[in-house]
């Protein structure tokens, strides 16, 4: 078959710009039944676009598929009848959506790139070509006419200056490290037509400037535009006025009168220099800076100087020079129309006018010549600031991203520290409620018993005050030793009990190992029955007690135990001194696991998705192939550390290990965790609805939990001062009490903040659970070791309160890792709030190719200490698709088979170890080849 031709990009520069066409409209209000048919549509439409090899149309269904998905899935409809519905939407479309998705938004960000790549190459080569003709140009020009120097830029005009050249008022404005006002004294209608074209040019028009006026009445002649920068005057360092083409502040004109009401009448403003005059006015800035007025076309006044200068050469006669001449000869008749002509004086007239009109022609030529050099040099600064604003905007767009991502490390510090302190805040609650009951229970019977002896005092006759006091203190000593026979035959009962539940165990697995064999050896006996209440663990036909009611794995009938077997031994004690009430064990319950039959083997039982619970499934499949857990698990060695004083009193643990009892029973395709997920919800409230959660979240508080639930007391060490520090702040975080949970998955780093002044150092340290590793930025593939050396990088802290130089001081701030667990968990921070929508909290997901060792991890590059340092891999943690329609999967490698399999929430399939890296890996599980 041959594949299909791709068709040309035409939807957007980058898969941000696709990422804003899936949006879709609130469906809230929309019926289940109508959003399948869009989705349907949808899905249809994404198809055909992928076969006509339009990938991005194709990309933008599929995305918009999934959200609709999204909400489907939360709508009241669906999750009455959910069969109903996925087999409308078709059982296999929004798995193979999200794979298509994926594959076509790999594909399209490499396409964008490369396109870039080309569309820069080409610009290269465009610029090139631009450069040559330009040089050609010049060289034609250079050849062709001489170079006229453009003007240098000056400095301020001296303190006797009256006015000033445009070339240097615009070197001024161009260098913009002075504050200049410019007040255009034109007729009004003129400084509309043009004017110079900077912020604080503004009109004093000529028909408002008058003789002795102040500046206050001028302020209120002024036009409404031109009052707030005239109201900032005062803050000026230079103040230019102009009009049409004045050479000088002649007495009595309009730039005489303005300077004048500035400098005599404007009593409340301090001028640091006089007011200079713009030298031949604004004609000549016109003439010489087109590019920095508002209209270059605008045409100055005509005024009738050359003909004042024509007139000016002609030599009048002076009457007083003259005398009559009465004998003065007759002129000659004339005939009449013969004019009289000056023959002698043509010539000098004849060379006059050729000069000037030869000098004229020189200065329009050297005045058009300075007029394209200045407007190539105008052109050229804009070019200049136009690259200056690009930079300017790039080192801006640098420092947002450097606050932002500032911004969101302190978020997720904050978010942390209210977690613990919620989480401490629910401890302490229930330990004083607990304190608040034990103490209501000591004085009810604190009450009884006086109630008691007030009964046996006021019966007995009143003897003497010592036989009473002795009679007293001879209750308190009998009631004290009962007291302590009580607690002596609970803590027996307790111990009984306990050795009753191993009993039952080991029973419950001999039965267990027998009806196994037997359905091995008689093939033609049918499959146990299975109860929809029950747990994973169900009776045979055949035995003995399967007339009575089915029983769950994690409560066995052991009365109907058959014949057999050995009947323990059941140890004898006295029923009157059980305890009125005893709280039983919560892994003795009823449990909901709605399996479903099949041979499978052990470990590679699916979890059934209870509604947007992939992200549990995920985590709890790969805990249970972590091996250690499991056996911890299945040989109900737990049951000795469950901790009952904690909030969750232990029944996180126990509903944890039940399931993983059953998933490692190999008698199930699948089977859904539906009362650890309730157990989950009661001390959670995000895990208790249908919404998406992120699987590193429930992995942390898990971790937590499980760790609460399973504590033990240790010994200490009594000599702590001789300690290394990392020893000694371990000590002081578990406190005394340990768990297999700490042994195996809890970590230490090493802070260390060094003042970049005085060199002084603070060391810190901290346990973790699992390494949370930021991505570089703008990669669209890195590894593993670059991921790991980047989260120990020196990260300067500006404002640090050095405790040396009792003052803020910039600091360096750098991570080690002091100590390694066992089993080392790493997650990768994929998720990001983008900038462009920051305000709304939007988050986006990096899809950056990591590269990791599936063996051989070696960590002592990263560690500074003496536990192991090599890792082979055997779970991860898989997230496809966005925040708003994504799924979790899990690769795990099984320690019995020795083969990789992929656990696709209810679905189990092997899959070649080629397939585990991939750009959907969200968190690794390493373990030692120790543990």
């Amino acid at each position: 078959m041959t594949e299909t031709r791709k068709l040309q990009l035409h939807l957007g520069k980058c898969i941000e710009d696709l990422d804003k066409l899936h949006n879709v409209p609130d469906l809230k209000s929309k019926r289940a039944n109508l959003l399948c048919k869009t989705a349907l549509k949808l899905f249809e439409s994404a198809e055909e676009s992928r076969e006509k090899g339009d990938e991005e149309y194709s990309y933008v269904y599929y995305m918009k598929y999934l959200r609709v998905i999204a909400y489907i899935s939360k709508d009241k409809d669906y999750l009455k009848d959910k069969t109903y519905y996925n087999n409308m939407l078709g059982p296999k479309n929004p798995n193979k959506a999200i794979d298509q998705a994926e594959k076509l938004k790999n594909s399209l960000i490499d396409r964008y790139q490369q396109e870039q790549k080309e569309k820069r190459l080409n610009d290269i080569k465009e610029n090139e070509l631009i450069k040559q003709k330009i040089d050609e140009n010049r060289k034609k020009m250079a050849e062709a006419a001489p170079v006229i120097e453009p003007p240098q830029p000056l400095g301020l005009p001296g303190p006797d200056e009256v006015t000033i050249k445009s070339e240097m008022l615009y070197s001024i404005l161009k260098n913009g490290r002075i504050k200049v006002m410019i007040l255009d004294a034109r007729p009004g209608k003129d400084y509309i037509e043009s004017h110079i074209n900077y912020p604080a040019c503004i009109s004093v028009p000529e028909e408002c400037i008058s003789p002795g006026q102040s500046a206050n009445v001028l302020e209120q002649n002024l036009p409404l535009a031109s009052r707030p920068v005239w109201a900032e005057r005062a803050n000026m360092e230079l103040i230019v006025m102009l009009d049409w083409n004045s050479t000088a502040v002649i007495p009595g004109k309009t730039l005489h009168l303005l300077k004048t009401t500035l400098l005599k009448w404007d009593v409340k403003v301090q001028y640091s220099r006089p007011p200079l005059a713009l030298l031949s006015g604004y004609e000549d800035w016109l003439l010489k800076y087109p590019a920095c007025t508002t209209n270059p076309q605008a045409v100055p006044p005509r005024q009738d100087d050359f003909m004042d200068d024509m007139l000016g050469e002609i030599e009048y006669p002076n009457w007083s020079d003259l005398s009559p001449s009465a004998a003065a000869a007759p002129a000659a008749p004339r005939k009449p129309g013969e004019p009289v002509v000056d023959r002698s004086s043509k010539a000098a007239a004849v060379q006059m006018y050729s000069e000037r009109a030869r000098n004229m022609a020189q200065i329009l030529e050297q005045q058009e010549r300075i007029a394209d050099t200045s407007l190539t040099l105008e052109m050229q600064r804009i070019e200049a600031e136009q690259d200056w604003e690009k930079v300017r905007e790039q080192r801006e767009a640098e420092m947002q991203d450097e606050l932002r991502a500032m911004y969101k490390l302190r978020e997720q510090e904050i978010i942390s520290q209210l977690m613990q302190l919620e989480n401490k805040q629910y401890d302490m609650e229930q330990e004083n409620q607990s304190l608040r009951e034990q103490l209501e229970e000591y004085q009810r019977k604190e009450r009884e018993e006086a109630e008691k002896m007030a009964e046996t005092i006021s019966a007995t006759s009143e003897d003497t005050e010592a036989a009473d006091a002795e009679a007293s203190r001879a209750m308190a000593a009998a009631a004290a030793r009962e007291l302590a026979a009580a607690r002596a035959r609970i803590a027996a009962v307790t111990l009984q009990r306990r050795q009753l539940d191993r009993t039952r165990e080991a029973l419950e697995h001999e039965r267990k190992r027998k009806l196994q064999h037997a359905r091995h050896n008689k093939p033609d006996a049918h499959k146990p029955s299975h109860d929809e209440d029950g747990d994973s663990y169900m009776m045979s036909p055949d035995s003995p007690g399967a007339a009575g009611l089915n029983r769950s794995h994690s409560s066995p009938n052991i009365a109907k135990v058959s014949s057999d077997e050995e009947e323990p031994c059941v140890p004898a004690f006295d029923r009157s001194t059980k305890p009125t009430k005893v709280a039983p064990s919560s892994d003795l319950h009823q449990r909901d696991f709605q399996p479903v039959w099949g041979d499978v083997g052990r470990g590679l039982t699916g979890l059934k998705n209870l509604g947007n619970t992939c992200y549990m499934n995920s985590i709890i499949q790969c805990l249970n192939n972590t091996a250690i857990l499991v056996t911890y698990f299945c040989n109900g060695q737990y049951l000795e550390h469950v901790n009952r004083s904690h909030s969750t009193r232990g029944a996180i643990a126990e509903e944890l290990a039940a399931v993983v009892r059953a998933l490692w029973s190999g008698q199930y395709r699948f089977i859904a965790t539906r009362d650890l997920r309730n157990e989950v919800g009661k001390h959670q409230r995000a895990f208790r609805g249908c919404e998406q959660q992120d699987s590193h979240e429930f992995l942390t508080i898990l971790m937590d939990w499980l760790h609460l639930d399973l504590q033990f007391s240790i010994n200490v060490p009594q000599h702590k001062d001789n300690l290394p520090p990392s020893e000694k702040a371990w000590h002081e975080y578990t406190k005394s009490k340990e768990s297999l949970i700490l042994r195996l998955f809890y970590g230490q780093i090493k802070s260390t903040v060094r003042c970049t002044v005085c060199g002084k150092q603070s060391v810190t340290y901290e346990s973790f659970s699992n390494l949370s590793l930021e991505l570089p930025a703008n990669a669209n593939r890195c590894s593993l070791s670059d991921c790991l050396k980047l989260y120990l990088n020196d990260e300067t802290i500006p404002g640090w309160n050095c405790p040396n130089c009792k003052e803020k001081r910039d600091a360096l701030k750098k991570l080690d890792i002091s100590r390694l667990p066992p089993v080392l968990v790493i997650h990768f921070k994929r998720f990001y709030v983008d900038p462009k929508e920051y305000m709304c909290n939007a988050y986006r997901k990096k899809q950056t190719y990591i590269d990791f060792p599936l063996e051989e991890l070696d960590m002592r590059q990263f560690a500074h200490c003496t536990s192991s340092h090599a890792y082979n891999l055997y779970a991860v943690s898989n997230h496809y698709g966005s925040m708003e329609g994504g799924h979790y999967t899990a690769y795990c490698k099984s320690s019995v088979y020795g083969k990789w399999y992929k656990y696709d929430d209810h679905v189990v399939t092997e899959i070649p170890s080629s397939e585990v890296k991939s750009s959907a890996a969200y968190i690794l599980f390493y373990s030692t080849r120790a543990s």
